[in-house]
């Protein structure tokens, strides 16, 4: 069943006393509804890696559970990550209808795809990446269950948070987490996001497509009203929580409150097969998702009037184009020219300049410049020219 998200009573000191000098934690709350989760830590000195050999990593950790955990009585794994900027899409999106693909290339985002359904997601050092692993595979339940204890900690520290629908959690009323699923035969994963003190600008121009309407058959993501946790936590008025503002006494915080200490160190023997589950991610067609075919359209003004140029995209390319408009024509075949030189290149000013470099447009319709044409369609796109 899906859990009653009623906050605990109030503590006296709700974030105890600070231990290892930084490392802040829960004392006991009573009646604590859960057995601890096991914190899972990775060998050695930690360094950063890819934002889908953490996905990796949760595929092995729920595939080896058992073995894992072995006579332990908790069935359940977390550990959390963070990430440079990134953004992953989920598993039934289509990549250029979610993701700005020219502001990702220029400010050297990562692209990948994630094996969970779900909406489009940026990460970058101040959003912290929550994993949690189960032996459950009731949905339901499972995300009640992992999404109800984020809640109460949040809440046990006096934040208003809230459980939204079925994946995201709210902060005031804006969302501060969202989280996706993955089922497997014996084991589920729940991830999530948790908006520390990420940058909303990058955000919002790096998973919104620059001006192109687009109708597919994949799942456009919610565009929501988003916020920092951090502020929140600077805004309190018990000096404990304030502390937990800096980022890393944050995540011992929340580890404790999971886990009450509870860790298993992977092997290097354990690592390496993750690394091999995480090669699956990195198929381009996999990222590419190269099964979705969709209809784009971008449009604009410029000197020769409103032109529109719609283009049936198949994996990433464009497979037919149309351009239409309230232009004046000089003659006809302007579309065909197009049609023809434009298929199979990616969308995208510099490789639409290439591909049409030779051709005078003026000739064909009064006033049409090439140059025009792509900052039209294209605004605030650089390419090489």
């Amino acid at each position: 069943m899906i859990l009653d998200f009623t906050p605990f009573g109030r503590l006296a000191n709700p974030i105890g006393k600070l231990r290892h000098k930084s490392y802040i934690c829960l004392d006991n709350i009573e009646d604590y509804p859960y057995s601890p989760m096991v914190n899972i830590i990775l060998p050695g000195t930690e360094t950063e890696r890819r934002l889908v050999f953490y996905l990796a990593m949760e595929e092995y950790v729920a595939a080896h559970l058992d073995e894992i955990l072995g006579d332990r009585d908790s069935r359940e794994a977390f550990f959390h990550w963070q990430v440079s900027p990134t953004v992953i899409f989920g598993r039934n999106q289509v990549m250029e209808a979610e993701v700005n693909m020219a502001y990702c290339k220029e400010q050297g985002i990562k692209l990948f795809r994630r094996k969970s359904g779900g909406g489009c997601v940026y990460s970058d050092r101040g959003n912290i990446m929550l994993s949690f692993i189960s032996g459950n595979t009731d949905v339901e339940s499972t995300f009640g269950h992992f999404l109800g204890q984020v809640v109460t900690q949040l809440r046990s520290i006096g934040l208003n948070a809230e459980r939204s629908g079925r994946n995201d959690i709210l902060l005031d009323g804006r969302k501060i987490s969202g989280n996706a699923f993955f089922l497997l035969p014996k084991s589920s994963i729940v991830h999530g996001t948790m908006l520390f003190d990420s940058d909303f600008s990058a955000l919002e121009r790096a998973i919104t497509p620059s001006k192109a309407k687009i109708s597919s058959k994949g799942v456009e993501s919610m565009r929501q009203h988003v916020t920092n946790l951090r502020p929140a936590l600077l805004a309190s008025e018990d000096a404990k929580v304030r502390e937990l503002a800096d980022i890393e006494l944050y995540k011992a915080w929340l580890t404790d409150a999971f886990c009450k200490g509870e860790s298993i160190v992977l092997s290097e023997e354990q690592v390496a097969e993750i690394e091999k589950i995480e090669a699956s991610y990195l198929e381009p067609d996999f990222i590419s998702g190269k099964k979705h075919d969709y209809m784009l359209s971008r449009e604009g003004k410029c000197k020769a009037g409103f032109v529109k140029l719609e283009l049936e995209m198949d994996g990433g390319v464009i497979r037919s184009c149309m351009l239409s408009g309230d232009y004046f024509s000089l003659k006809d075949g302007l579309c065909e020219k197009l049609d023809a030189l434009l298929r199979g290149a990616e969308d995208n000013k510099e490789a639409l300049r290439e591909r049409l470099g030779g051709l005078d447009l003026s000739e064909y319709v009064r006033d049409l410049w090439l140059d025009e044409l792509l900052d039209a369609l294209y605004p605030g796109q650089a390419d090489a020219h």
